[in-house]
C-alpha cells in the first residue's frame, strides 16, 4: 500500500530516519538505536492524518455516535483504558529489518518507508486475537514486504472497513 504523499510531520521523521541509517553504529543497532529506529518507523506511521477503522471499531465508534467526518486528536481515544488500540499494519521491526538490509539513501528510505501500511484502529479484543496466533509483532510466514500490508489482520479474521478516523495533534506511542 502506498502513501500518496507525505504530510511535514513525515517528512521530518523520514529524514530522522534517513540520517540515522547512515550512521554505522545505528545501522549495528548499537546502544539504544534498535528501540529509538523502531521508535521513528512507528512515529512516521502514526504521523498519518487518517487510521483505517477495523469493522468492529467502526461498530464501537457508530454505538457511540461518533462523527467520522470530523477530526479527532490522536489522545482523544488513545490509552490503556481504551477499548481500542491503534495498530500498525506492518509491525515496525519488520520495516526496521528492511531498512536495514537496504542501502540507506534517502530514495531507498522512501521507497521503503512508502510501503510501510497504515494505522489501523482495532478494539483490544482483535489485538489479543493477532497475538493468540502470533501476530502481534510480525507478519504471516511467507509474507514479503510489499504484499498486502493488512495479510496479518486477514490471518486472524479481523475484517477492515473503509472508514477511517481523521485524527491531528501530538503523535502517540
Amino acid at each position: 500500500m502506498s502513501i500518496p504523499s507525505e504530510n511535514i510531520d513525515q517528512v521530518a521523521l523520514r529524514k530522522w530516519i534517513t540520517a540515522g541509517l547512515l550512521i554505522s553504529e545505528v545501522r549495528g543497532l548499537n546502544g539504544d538505536a534498535s528501540y529509538l529506529l523502531s521508535n521513528m518507523i512507528a512515529k512516521y506511521t502514526l504521523a498519518s492524518s487518517r487510521y483505517r477503522l477495523s469493522s468492529e471499531a467502526l461498530s464501537w465508534f457508530q454505538s457511540r455516535g461518533v462523527d467520522l467526518s470530523k477530526q479527532y486528536t490522536r489522545s482523544k481515544y488513545y490509552g490503556k483504558k481504551s477499548a481500542i488500540m491503534y495498530e500498525h499494519s506492518i509491525p515496525s521491526s519488520v520495516i526496521r529489518s528492511v531498512l536495514l538490509a537496504q542501502d540507506p539513501s534517502e530514495l531507498s528510505v522512501k521507497s521503503v518507508l512508502d510501503s510501510a501500511g497504515e494505522v489501523v484502529v482495532v478494539m483490544r479484543s482483535e489485538d489479543e486475537r493477532l497475538g493468540a496466533i502470533g501476530l502481534a509483532k510480525k507478519m504471516p510466514d511467507g509474507w514479503q514486504y510489499g504484499e498486502d500490508p493488512h495479510a496479518r489482520y486477514s490471518e486472524a479474521g479481523i475484517e477492515l472497513s473503509q472508514s477511517f478516523l481523521n485524527v491531528k495533534g501530538k503523535i502517540k506511542r
